[in-house]
C-alpha cells in the first residue's frame, strides 16, 4: 500500500498517461535511425565493391548488421505500443514519480526539495506533434517524461517549479 501511495498513507496517487501522438514520434525516430543504418551499410557495401576491397566478411558483417536494423524496425510497432502502455508519471504533493515498464519495471521518486532545475526539449518531431518532453534535474542526475502536449508541459514544469520553492523555503 505504500508504494502506491507514493510511501504515504491514506493518499491516493493519480497516475497520467503519455499523449497517444508520442508513438508516431516513436516510431517515426526508430524509422529515420534504421532507415539511416541501412543506408551507411548500402553506401558502405557499394564502396568496398567499387575500391575492390569486397569480400565474404564485409558481405557477412554488413548482411548482419542490414539485417539486425532491419528486425528493429519490424519489431518497434510492439515496442512502441509496450513502451506507452507503461509509461506514466505522477505529480504528487511532495514529489514526481516516474514509472516505466512491466516485467522489468522501473519507478522513480524524485522529492521536490532534491530538484536543481526543470527544463523542457523539443526536437523537430516533438514540435511537429506539438509535443514537449520534460526533464527534471537533480545533483545525481535528469529523469524525463518523455512527452507530453505543449500545454501540459509547460502547466507541469510551472506547478514543478512552484512546489520546489516552496519545499527549498521550508528546509
Amino acid at each position: 500500500m505504500t508504494q502506491a501511495n507514493g510511501g504515504r498513507v491514506g493518499m491516493k496517487r493519480r497516475w497520467h498517461s503519455l499523449p497517444a501522438s508520442v508513438k508516431r514520434v516513436w516510431l517515426l525516430r526508430a524509422l529515420s535511425r534504421d532507415g539511416a543504418g541501412m543506408a551507411v551499410c548500402v553506401s558502405a557495401a557499394l564502396i568496398c565493391r567499387v575500391l575492390a576491397w569486397w569480400s565474404i566478411w564485409h558481405c557477412l558483417v554488413l548482411g548482419s548488421v542490414a539485417a539486425l536494423l532491419l528486425l528493429d524496425l519490424v519489431t518497434q510497432p510492439l515496442r512502441t505500443t509496450y513502451s506507452y502502455a507503461f509509461n506514466r508519471y505522477s505529480i504528487g504533493e511532495h514529489d514526481v514519480m516516474l514509472h516505466r515498464g512491466w516485467l522489468l519495471r522501473d519507478t522513480t521518486t524524485i522529492p521536490y526539495n532534491r530538484v536543481q532545475h526543470v527544463e523542457t526539449k523539443q526536437g523537430p518531431l516533438l514540435r511537429r506533434f506539438g509535443l514537449t518532453a520534460v526533464e527534471i534535474h537533480t545533483a545525481v542526475g535528469e529523469h524525463e517524461i518523455p512527452a507530453l502536449t505543449d500545454a501540459d508541459a509547460a502547466t507541469i514544469v510551472d506547478q514543478i517549479s512552484a512546489r520546489v520553492l516552496a519545499s527549498k523555503d521550508d528546509v
